[in-house]
């Protein structure tokens, strides 16, 4: 029991982290060991958590230099005008392009419904992670 906690935890830390995201958290879980089911849920919400915490904590994490560099920087591109002129659809496909901390920030910037920014990004990650998870079990049962 102890490590399915060890590895869901892993999972869902580093679908949070930036630089991890779902894009490596779906593959690496699997690979330390955790079913495929449970690494796509724990991946996912690990993942889709970064998009509420930056929506509901911008403004103190804005407060650090470097978050509000990489922020800033986050908003000034040519993709960010395109989310506040495409919405739902263009989040939904956005999402696993650009990875959650960047959706989180620009829909929070534009001021995208928060339903609509959740609910798009949320069912991008899900879609962008079933089909990480089952490609990487297919890559593992053909290698083993």
């Amino acid at each position: 029991m102890l490590e399915y906690i060890i590895l869901a935890a892993t999972a869902w830390f580093m679908g949070f982290f930036p630089l991890f995201e779902i894009y490596l958290a779906i593959p690496a879980s699997m690979g330390l060991g955790l079913d495929m089911v449970s690494s796509i849920i724990w991946a996912w919400f690990g993942n889709f958590f970064a998009i509420p915490f930056i929506a509901y904590s911008y403004d103190w994490l804005t407060k650090f230099n470097k978050i509000n560099k990489y922020f800033y920087k986050l908003t000034q591109s040519k993709t960010s005008q395109r989310l506040n002129k495409g919405g739902f659809m263009i989040i939904l496909l956005g999402t696993p392009l650009l990875g959650s901390w960047a959706i989180g920030v620009i829909g929070k910037v534009i001021g995208m419904d928060k339903k609509r920014l959740f609910l798009s990004s949320a069912i991008s990650i899900g879609i962008y992670g079933i089909l990480i998870g089952v490609l990487t079990k297919l890559g593992i049962d053909l290698f083993s």
